[in-house]
């Protein structure tokens, strides 16, 4: 599993994000040292495919405005601009040295590890990177990102670029700063659950109303098959214990048609390794795949000026969309800086069970006869087992306002252009 999407290089004339990657750093030179050679000869990368766990067949039944604490479209810029960056002298902190010249499993490690440091040091946005490591070398490179965030003076509180694994599969996972389709898909369903869920149980259950929150940005560890896992979901639900522990109930990923797979992956760590009752997944597909433009804009005369003439020119887009049912694309200068929302849609997951609900289909929503009004959640699922008998509180679904996550969605593929078209002004043309 070697992919990275989302790759923001404007020379590239590949029309697809699937299967780029990221620059290698240089390879450490061969000396003396005969224990690493021993280590990766004795532990070989395991394949992706074959060392995944084999998901367990399940029945499947198909059946913003403005979101309170997002933020606004310059806190999102300055949030995705801010790059961890080194000396261009640093490299990543070599493997340990090799005595003889490398084996093709020795190499593929490598340049793993290489590909993995860079996008940690890079930052660049939107992408997910997935490469096969043994576990001692991941710990390498987590002691490696942990340097680099001291050099950088980098807070540990900051969320992205994470760095993730799972042992099962011997996979490091390289998440950076997701689009705000992304990130509001995720914090919007939180937000409207979590509202709902204490509303309900401050009238059936006021003593464990404050036992439920979400779960925020916290990196879980993994137990079980996944001992040595780590992870961090894009959301959730966690459940105080009375002692005072919390463990996680419900988890939310959210990613893109390339990434379907991985997020299959994770939902199988979270439900098998850690035990939660369901896991959310929000998948979108957007076409055509977002591309820099080839060539470099050179009559920009004032960049205040022309975030002006983009914003505007994308509310009338905007305008246009909501009344024909479209979520995008948008352009401006000739150039997409979103595509179509061809394809949406959330899936719940249980240890025995998938629930699909389609939202968009070939770029238009469903008829708001045919959109879910409840992911199939309970009030229930919120709860450990034990604490749910004890707690002798009647059971209820939770409706969810498919209509209004489209609105909101809508809203975000216009941020999403604007956020792209002033990162290629900053990175690219260096104009601030």
């Amino acid at each position: 599993m070697d992919a990275v999407y989302g790759d923001y290089d404007p020379q590239s004339a590949s029309g697809s994000r699937a299967s780029r990657s990221v620059a290698p750093i240089a390879t450490p030179s061969v000396k003396d040292h005969a224990e690493s050679s021993k280590r990766n000869e004795t532990k070989p990368v395991g394949n992706a495919t074959g060392a995944t766990v084999k998901r367990k067949a399940v029945d499947e039944s198909i059946d913003d405005n403005t979101v309170p604490g997002s933020h606004s479209v310059s806190d999102q810029a300055e949030e995705q601009s801010k790059r961890v960056k080194l000396d261009n002298e640093t490299e990543a902190p070599a493997l340990a040295e090799i005595t003889k010249p490398m084996t093709a499993t020795d190499s593929e490690v490598l340049s793993n590890y290489n590909k993995a440091f860079t996008l940690l040091k890079e930052n660049t946005p939107e992408q997910r990177l997935d490469v096969q490591l043994p576990y001692e070398t991941f710990l390498q490179l987590d002691q490696a990102f942990s340097e680099l965030k001291s050099v950088e003076g980098i807070s540990e509180d900051q969320r992205y670029p994470s760095l993730g694994y799972n042992s099962l599969t011997q996979t490091a996972t390289v998440v950076t700063c997701p689009s705000n389709i992304h990130e509001r898909a995720a914090r919007w369903i939180e937000r409207k659950i979590i509202n709902y869920v204490e509303d309900y149980l401050s009238t059936h259950s006021p003593h464990t109303v404050d036992n439920i929150s979400e779960c925020g940005s916290t990196t879980q560890s993994i137990g079980g098959e996944y001992t040595r896992s780590r992870k961090e979901p894009d959301g959730g639900f966690i459940y105080m214990t009375r002692s005072g522990s919390d463990k996680l109930m419900i988890a939310i990923e959210v990613g893109t048609s390339e990434t379907y797979d991985e997020l299959l992956d994770d939902k199988d760590m979270w439900i098998n390794g850690k035990g939660v009752n369901v896991v959310i997944l929000v998948c979108f597909e957007e076409l055509p795949l977002f591309r820099n433009p080839n060539t470099r804009y050179t009559n920009i005369a004032g960049v205040a000026a022309e975030k002006e003439a983009m914003a505007q020119s994308l509310a009338e887009t905007v305008e246009t969309n909501i009344t024909l049912g479209y979520y995008g694309p948008h352009e401006y200068r000739d150039h997409t800086w979103i595509g179509e929302l061809n394809k949406a849609f959330i899936e719940v997951w249980r240890q025995d069970s998938r629930y699909k609900f389609d939202l968009i289909q070939d770029g238009f929503a469903l008829a708001p006869e045919d959109l879910p009004g409840t992911l199939n959640l309970r009030i229930s699922d919120f709860y450990p087992h034990d604490a749910w008998q004890a707690a002798n509180i009647e059971d209820n679904d939770i409706p969810f306002d498919s209509a209004e996550f489209l609105r909101s969605l809508m809203n975000s593929t216009k941020i999403v252009a604007q956020l792209r078209f002033e990162s290629y002004l900053r990175e690219k043309l260096r104009l601030h």
